[in-house]
């Protein structure tokens, strides 16, 4: 696993503001719609609002948006603000002193694949999330349809 429940519950909900950016999205409407935990929802888009990836407004007209464009917006941006990215360049085997000069056992054959995840997390917006969703609903309504 790349991201805890949280950082996970996150890209949900980001994703899925990214898809109403048209609009200002209640807590309780995207733990409805993406079938998650309301009150940790609640949490956890409070953690992003403090770290300036989600605006929120109080009243009839509030909720969550985005506070930038989705394009802009990484997957990267998303764990870093809420697990942390540390464990991303961390030993396979936790060591604390494994590098290219001290490697470990597994040293060679992790290394490419963290760069590979950091690499894909770094490139895949909400943007692009958003439109491999809309894809797979397209695939899915064609294949039952």
């Amino acid at each position: 696993m790349i991201y805890s429940k949280e950082c996970e519950y996150a890209i949900r909900a980001m994703t899925y503001l990214a898809q109403h950016a048209d609009r200002r999205c209640m807590a309780k409407e995207i733990a409805e719609k993406e079938n998650l935990p309301q009150h940790f929802l609640s949490k956890i888009l409070q953690t992003l609002v403090r770290e300036k990836l989600l605006e929120s407004a109080k009243g009839p007209k509030g909720g969550f948006q985005l506070s930038k464009p989705a394009k802009t917006i990484t997957l990267y941006h998303i764990k870093k603000f809420v697990d942390g990215v540390d464990d991303l360049n961390e030993c396979a085997v936790g060591l604390t002193k494994c590098n290219d000069e001290m490697p470990c056992p597994l040293h060679d054959d992790f290394k490419p694949i963290r760069e590979k995840v950091k690499n894909y997390l770094k490139s895949t917006s909400l943007a692009d999330m958003t439109k491999a969703l809309d894809n797979k609903k397209k695939i899915s309504k064609a294949a039952s349809g």
